[in-house]
């Protein structure tokens, strides 16, 4: 992640809201770094603080941010990183770094938490200042409000007990922070530059009789009547002539049109030919499957006057027929004669959503399900588990769901991802966001997530299970330590998110040795019985008895001083951690035949080429493959993949990591490590890149599709996270469905995109909006935080947020 110094000042933006002390207050935080043009990552940050009461003889100080002040010489972990508490005398004490090292304690520091203390005795005085310096960080460069420490809090301690006495939160706001090295109107000037740029670089937008997202493939105006929506005392009909059509889908668009046109009367599937001024919805199997590229997912509606015809060749066809219609007759009342053959480029169009470092509920998942069937997408990545908890409750390890979803100072897994609420400029609605004392948790039972996957499969989403392992695992080993630690491993550990040994014990798998029998029967357990909850969905796409289980970013020598790994784990010449781990996939898939297993590109693939991995599952065994490198070496990494039969979707962190900021001004929420610009520009870019894939393997049909990621570390609400994927889940779905990857086109379509995004009043982000109530980034004026002034297109805008925000 990424000498003039700049206060970046939000004035009067939000009120501070999250409980504050009166007598610990923080003046000013300083951070300095190297200038942007080198490439160094170090950077060091002073924080000035008083304290106005009391003499506080033991304490601690925290703080939240996304950097690990951790050390770790045999990985490089900030081998010059020295801290200090200061006063203003310049009398100074070295600071340590609080860590619980046995893994069966409470937590204290760890991750993006930080807490410190003075090697030896300091005390605050009373009403005395004082600054603590940390100098030659080497996590990355701090770019934006996101990198900011924040969520500070000091720990008073009873020195007699060694017990908590008093948690201090202290409030910061915009006006405490500068930064060296940044020039905000320098970056603010780049960024309309680009945008201007990007704007004039498309080609001229089209007039087109529809305004849907994503574009349908073929649209022609016909000889006839136009369509009005039917007044309200009007009678609607659908006569369903398709065989084996899913009822669901006819009963949900059947309510789904008497709300929209506000009818006195149900819609029925039963034609009354007596009535007059009738709406026909006609559904029939398609007679010419051709038309659609006999894709299962393909439709053709025509609309000639008040009889609408739908035909396709699944229940998919009829449902995207209708999502088609509803984006037409919301833009429009009256719809002129016409005919819209339509059918996806690629057959995985997903989302990958977090649910693992930020909770969301069943309701809000559904919501996030309701978006992305308004723009066809068809597959739910489900990251189910992660460092910080495991959210399905399973009744054979009832501590999954008592320890491994709860986080909180005190907790066995300790606070973390403290976002502050004041911080965060889309906190619209002014949520109080957790602090360091917060017990926050959340899991989803087997019932949870069977509702989930129902209401899914209803709007034709494949929803994909995933449990991260063999990294990734720490909360995983918090809740079941007897089956996941292991006594002969010796092995220290920093995961590149800043956790001390989060990887499980593979070299016990399938063993006798040390926790081989609780550990194997566990992994097993666990693995089948989330496939078996996600079996059996009735989507076009599903693949029975799927489940990811990551496979990503394990620490390089993990395992390297474990005297479990014998045999065939043991030839510490030729197998890399990443070998093992692989080994470790290979056995769990050969133990547990009936598992399709599916994982990010690490599951078989090596780290520094695109080679596959020596211990790596056969593709027979594979559900899906996820590329995530940056398009430069993913590009290839993907080519060899499939070129090796390998199922494939293409999810690169510089193109589709949907909670990397929209662009580098430092107002901007998210991360910034694998791109300076994730807009929706530089997410419709990615069809080149998939072009560039299919056209290089011999058979495209196995770069399945695409997929765009929104980890929730830097999402603390479902307000932030619609931020970040609106309009980045539209731009992707037109890489997925509307792109003609046959006949690859050169042109750039961004300005036509852009308005059919709309700006405030119509379009896309409008719709969306109005039908599902939640907020996109630039609401309430649609796409003008992404288009140039001179475009001329949103004389609509809505500009007046007061009138037009939702309640």
């Amino acid at each position: 992640m990424k000498l003039k110094y700049i206060t970046v000042i939000l004035l009067g933006m939000f009120g501070t809201s999250y409980a504050a002390t009166e007598n610990i207050a923080v003046d000013a935080i300083r951070i300095t770094q190297a200038n942007s043009t080198e490439a160094s990552n170090d950077f060091s940050m002073t924080i000035n603080f008083s304290n106005s009461g009391d003499e506080i003889k033991k304490w601690q100080f925290g703080f939240y941010m996304p950097r690990s002040f951790d050390s770790m010489l045999s990985q490089n972990l900030n081998p010059k990183l020295t801290m200090q508490i200061c006063s203003f005398d310049d009398k100074c004490v070295n600071l340590r770094y609080v860590v619980n090292k046995d893994i069966k304690s409470p937590d204290a520091s760890q991750g993006s938490l930080t807490i410190l203390e003075p090697v030896r005795e300091f005390a605050l005085g009373e009403k005395q200042n004082y600054y603590i310096k940390l100098t030659d960080n080497n996590q990355g460069r701090i770019t934006n409000y996101s990198a900011f420490p924040q969520s500070l809090f000091l720990i008073e301690i009873n020195p007699e007990k060694k017990s908590i006495y008093k948690i201090n939160n202290i409030p910061t706001d915009m006006e405490k922070y500068e930064i060296a090295g940044v020039d905000q109107q320098q970056i603010e000037n780049s960024i309309n530059e680009r945008i201007t740029k990007n704007w004039e670089s498309g080609v001229a937008s089209k007039d087109s009789m529809v305004n849907v997202v994503p574009l349908p493939r073929n649209v022609k105006e016909l000889a006839g009547s136009s369509f009005i929506i039917p007044s309200a005392k009007q009678k609607v009909f659908i006569q369903n002539d398709m065989p084996n059509i899913e009822s669901g889908v006819l009963t949900y668009w059947s309510g789904v049109l008497q709300k929209d046109w506000n009818l006195k009367y149900k819609v029925s599937q039963i034609i009354d030919s007596d009535v007059e001024n009738k709406t026909v919805i006609t559904i029939d199997e398609i007679s010419s499957p051709q038309l659609i590229n006999n894709n299962p997912e393909g439709y053709v509606l025509e609309i000639n006057g008040q009889n609408i015809n739908i035909e396709a060749m699944t229940s998919a066809g009829v449902y995207y027929a209708f999502e088609t219609l509803r984006q037409l007759y919301q833009a429009k009342a009256e719809l002129p004669a016409m005919q819209i053959i339509d059918y996806p480029s690629l057959d995985y169009r997903g989302v990958m959503l977090d649910v693992a470092r930020h909770y969301f509920t069943v309701s809000e998942i559904k919501k996030m399900i309701d978006v992305m069937a308004s723009t066809k997408m068809n597959t739910l990545h489900l990251h189910l588990s992660d460092d910080e908890a495991f959210r399905v409750a399973l009744a054979n390890y009832p501590t999954l769901q008592t320890v491994a979803a709860t986080r909180g100072y005190g907790e066995d897994i300790g606070a973390n991802w403290l976002l502050q609420n004041n911080l965060d400029t889309t906190n619209l609605s002014q949520h109080v966001y957790p602090s360091v004392e917060t017990k926050y948790s959340g899991s989803y039972s087997a019932s949870d997530l069977q509702d989930i996957i129902r209401y899914a499969n209803l709007k034709q989403i494949t929803v994909i299970p995933e449990i991260d392992v063999p990294g990734h695992a720490r909360a995983l080993i918090k809740a079941l330590p007897d089956e996941m630690i292991d006594h002969n491993d010796n092995t220290q550990t920093i995961s590149i998110q800043g956790y001390r040994n989060n990887v499980l014990p593979i070299c016990t798998y399938g063993s006798s040795l040390s926790v081989g029998h609780g550990f194997t029967e566990a992994i097993n357990h666990i693995t089948t019985e989330i496939a078996q909850i996600f079996d059996n969905q009735t989507t076009v796409h599903a693949v029975n008895s799927e489940i990811s289980v990551g496979g990503d970013e394990v620490p390089q020598n993990s395992w390297s001083d474990s005297s479990s790994c014998t045999g065939d784990w043991a030839d510490m010449n030729t197998y890399t951690a990443l070998d093992k781990s692989q080994l470790f996939f290979s056995r769990v898939s050969e133990e547990n035949k009936s598992l399709k297993i599916s994982g990010w590109q690490q599951i078989v693939q090596e780290d520094n080429d695109s080679k596959i991995g020596k211990n790596a599952l056969g593709a027979e065994h594979i559900g899906h493959v996820w590329v995530w490198n940056s398009s430069k070496g993913g590009v290839n990494d993907a080519i060899t993949l499939a070129d090796k039969g390998y199922p494939t979707v293409l999810a690169f962190a510089d193109k589709s990591y949907f909670d990397i900021a929209y662009n580098p001004s430092m107002t901007e929420p998210g991360f910034t490590w694998s791109s300076k610009n994730m807009d929706s520009y530089n997410v419709l870019s990615m069809a080149q890149d998939v072009a560039k894939v299919r056209s290089k393997v011999s058979q495209p049909g196995l770069i399945r599709g695409v997929e765009g990621t929104l980890w929730s570390e830097n999402l603390p609400s479902f307000d932030h996270l619609m931020y970040m994927a609106l309009p980045k889940i539209p731009a992707l779905s037109e890489v997925a469905w509307s792109y003609d990857y046959s006949a690859p086109n050169k042109n750039n379509e961004w300005q036509d995109f852009a308005k059919r995004m709309g700006c405030g009043k119509s379009g896309y982000l409008h719709y969306v909006n109005k039908t599902y109530q939640v907020n996109y980034r630039g609401y309430p004026n649609g796409i003008t935080k992404e288009i140039p002034v001179s475009a001329g297109i949103c004389s609509d805008k809505v500009d007046d947020l007061d009138d037009e925000m939702i309640k």
